[in-house]
């Protein structure tokens, strides 16, 4: 994560995009984004010596001017002691490691994988960074530096464990609810920020904090990619806020993601003044509720194949094709309208507690104008019927609606969900996490969805194409 020692200004101001550094950043982005994605599927983040006195009047008339004038400020911004300015707001995204693509037998279970091998070094003892189990006091003992914690945990936060590996652990604190929490990755500093993990936007405005008598730089922002794209872009909006500093000999990073609310500036700093080795009382987590992150799918998908198609009172058409990332889940019925739901999870040998999957709903439709279902029309989603008992779906006209095509058949493609405001209803949030597919074939209504950022709308198509 954090690493390395400050070799001059001018390379602080002038440093590029590093390969290697855009992995394992964004793989950090990813994981902390993730995190706190976990709500079950639903479809409806200087030394420079001058040589003579003369130099060094120079340098320092220079410096007076960069912090008077507009443009100094913004070349002041680039001076950086714990990260490293990017040559620009956009770095490329390493492409992912292909999958590969197997044949299956409809209905049937499919192949299990290999594990995947875990990210933490402590993650057999203290499980890996998606799922966290140590104690503070546990974490302290397998290293050989200090951990400080917070001794205040903010009001609606509690601490749900520590992992990591000898020479970095993380500390991971959630709201009950899962939506939104703060990490703190402590390790040991060697001198500079690390042009693996430490990339921040080249218009990223990266401000000097006081932690009590030590000096920290806080931003807000994160480099964030849409599905499809080679390139991750600096987006200050994004809802992640960060604070750095080092206090002896070790680095602590706060990065906190704020579905709910940003702490701020003040309470980011607020937060750090009060880490300490002592002993620290936390309150005990609660109960998880309706969104805890363990949702099981098999609660509701704890039909067979030949169970749902016999109260549907209609044969299923399945993919004979998926990647191999997935494992079929099982089949839920819902009697209102005649519908199969089926589940195919993200593989947790690959995927560690990972729910999100692909969903397959079908619908008996001898006509396409008998189902809503396999058709996305443009409208107002506040003005559908209370439960859409029939299956409608609508997106702005705005939303980027495609037209694609499945074998002989026509079908439409969206990514994004409606979301719920305080003030205005539901408005539409174009979000590529979330994608969907309908189309009618063979007396079938069908729609695809799915969750993640795993397959995209060609891989969709051709999950479609197969079924049979």
């Amino acid at each position: 994560m954090d690493n390395k020692k400050i070799q001059s200004i001018l390379h602080d101001a002038l440093e590029k995009e590093i390969p290697s550094a855009e992995v394992d950043l964004w793989q950090t982005v990813k994981a902390n984004f993730v995190a706190g994605q976990g709500e079950k599927m639903n479809t409806d983040q200087p030394r420079r010596i001058p040589r003579t006195a003369f130099a060094l009047i120079v340098i320092v008339i220079l410096l007076a001017l960069t912090f008077i004038t507009p443009q100094g400020r913004a070349f002041a911004q680039s001076i950086l002691k714990f990260f490293i300015r990017s040559g620009s707001d956009s770095i490329s995204v390493p492409t992912a490691e292909p999958y590969q693509w197997i044949t299956t037998t409809p209905g049937a279970p499919l192949p299990t994988n290999t594990p995947h091998p875990a990210e933490a070094a402590f993650a057999t003892e203290c499980g890996d960074f998606s799922n966290p189990t140590c104690s503070v006091e546990q974490i302290r003992g397998m290293v050989n530096f200090p951990v400080k914690e917070p001794a205040k945990i903010p009001e609606g936060f509690y601490f749900s464990g520590a992992t990591g590996g000898p020479d970095s652990v993380i500390l991971m604190y959630y709201y009950e609810e899962q939506n939104g929490g703060f990490s703190i990755t402590v390790e040991p500093w060697t001198g500079s920020p690390s042009p693996q993990s430490d990339l921040v936007g080249s218009s990223a405005e990266v401000e000097k904090v006081q932690i009590d008598n030590l000096e920290g730089e806080y931003f807000v922002g994160i480099f964030a990619y849409e599905d499809g794209s080679d390139t991750a872009t600096w987006n200050p909006d994004f809802g992640s806020e960060t604070l750095r500093w080092v206090d002896g000999d070790v680095s602590y990073r706060i990065q906190y993601f704020y579905p709910p609310a940003p702490l701020g500036k003040e309470g980011m700093v607020d937060l750090a003044e009060t880490m300490t080795t002592g002993s620290v009382e936390k309150l005990p987590t609660p109960t998880p509720g309706a969104f805890d992150m363990a949702w099981d799918p098999r609660d509701m998908y704890n039909l067979s194949i030949p169970k749902a198609e016999e109260k549907a009172g209609f044969t299923l058409l399945l993919p004979t094709s998926l990647p191999d990332i997935f494992i079929l889940v099982g089949a839920h019925y819902q009697e209102e309208n005649n519908t199969i739901w089926i589940y195919y999870q993200l593989d947790p040998n690959q995927f560690g507690g990972n729910s999100n999957g692909l969903v397959i709903r079908e619908q008996s439709a001898p006509n396409p104008e008998d189902s809503a279902l396999g058709d996305i029309a443009i409208g107002d989603y506040n003005k559908l019927p209370e439960g859409n008992p029939e299956n409608l779906m609508v997106v702005p006209a705005d939303a980027k609606l495609e037209t694609v095509q499945i074998g002989p058949n026509t079908g439409k493609y969206i990514e994004g969900v409606w979301s719920g405001t305080d003030c205005c209803g539901w408005q539409w949030d174009p979000n590529p996490y979330m994608k969907t597919l309908r189309w009618w074939a063979d007396g079938r209504a069908f729609e695809l969805s799915y969750m993640g950022m795993e397959i995209g709308r060609d891989d969709m198509v051709r999950i479609a194409e197969s079924m049979k």
